[in-house]
């Protein structure tokens, strides 16, 4: 090869050289923005799964909450519901009955009279 021919040569290598460094460029900034969209998007769904824990406590609170109130009205309606079965039971069982006008005396206390 001559000089002439290497000096042609010359330009178009640089010209690929040129090419090949903005290709590897524009990759880079690729790769770049793609490494930023991933830190981005890893912190918007650490503080979703936080927000969501946070929600989460605030709900299994309340739950129990609500689980004492269920368990205390129901102990409250086993009381109630167990009146009518005392009085059948004392009415049937021991003989107890409600005391009607006849039934019924009224005591006074006496107060001592004055000579005794």
């Amino acid at each position: 090869m001559s000089i002439n021919s290497q000096l042609h040569e010359l330009p178009e290598s640089q010209e690929l050289q040129k090419s090949v460094l903005w290709g590897l460029r524009a990759t880079l900034a690729v790769l770049v923005l793609a490494i930023f969209w991933t830190a981005i998007a890893t912190v918007q769904q650490t503080h979703e799964r936080h927000q969501t824990h946070i929600k989460l406590r605030e709900l299994n609170v309340e739950m129990d909450k609500l689980r004492t109130e269920q368990q205390r009205l129901l102990i409250e309606q086993q009381t109630f519901s167990a009146t009518p079965q005392v009085a059948q039971r004392a009415v049937s069982e021991l003989g107890m009955f409600f005391p009607s006008g006849n039934n019924r005396r009224i005591i006074t206390p006496q107060t001592p009279k004055a000579g005794e």
